[in-house]
């Protein structure tokens, strides 16, 4: 129970912020996460899915083949009030009031705590079938990033005015690294097709605060 605890909060910090042509403004982008991270390796490959149109996004996380299935809903008005959804092996949790403390200064690799980028457009590369270039991240809290970024996607949460330092562009590829190891997320297919209900919280699911929440993932 520790193990899914410590993994829900080391992924919502990833995703629950997330809010950043032919230009793409409604579809979604699906990504392979890699880690060294014991408590991640663990587990096998990890599927994140961020659906995103002008108003809203929902990041889902898939773990342990389908087992442990996590997903994050934000409207772009009210970007603090999220609602996480998990469904761990038949236990079912809807997840409110979540603190500021374990929904912020992450998003798509804490883009809010960005210090610096630097751009390098002649190092490039081609990723789910757009051209990206790297960036160069240093982040206040000491982790750095090399991201690959695109300017063909535009997700209006990742435009946040409150960050310090804008990111010029979409991560189609992240690279984190930090004191705990490195995560490696990158895109493998990006669609501007969104599915029907991406952004419907399902109904047969316990309603919890993050508090009890943790209380029940033992502690």
């Amino acid at each position: 129970m520790k193990t899914i605890k410590h993994l829900t909060i080391l992924l919502l910090l990833l995703v629950s912020t997330s809010t950043i042509s032919q230009t793409l403004n409604k579809g979604f982008v699906k990504y392979e996460m890699i880690s060294d991270d014991e408590d991640m390796a663990m587990i096998g490959a990890i599927t994140m899915i961020n659906y995103f149109d002008e108003n809203q996004s929902a990041v889902e996380i898939n773990m342990m083949g389908g087992l442990m299935i996590t997903k994050v809903y934000t409207k772009y008005s009210n970007p603090n009030d999220l609602i996480m959804t998990m469904d761990a092996m038949g236990q079912k949790y809807e997840i409110t009031e979540i603190k500021d403390k374990d929904a912020t200064g992450n998003a798509f690799g804490q883009l809010d705590n960005i210090e610096s980028v630097k751009y390098d457009k002649k190092d490039t590369k081609e990723i789910s079938g757009y051209k990206c270039h790297k960036a160069e991240i240093k982040y206040s809290d000491g982790k750095t990033a090399v991201f690959y970024i695109t300017n063909k996607i535009s997700q209006k949460a990742m435009q946040n005015p409150n960050q310090k330092v804008q990111l010029e562009g979409y991560p189609l590829e992240m690279e984190i690294t930090s004191e705990e190891g490195v995560v490696k997320i990158i895109a493998t297919e990006v669609s501007k097709n969104l599915p029907s209900g991406s952004f419907i919280v399902p109904s047969g699911f316990e309603k919890v605060t993050m508090e009890e929440f943790q209380q029940k993932m033992g502690g």
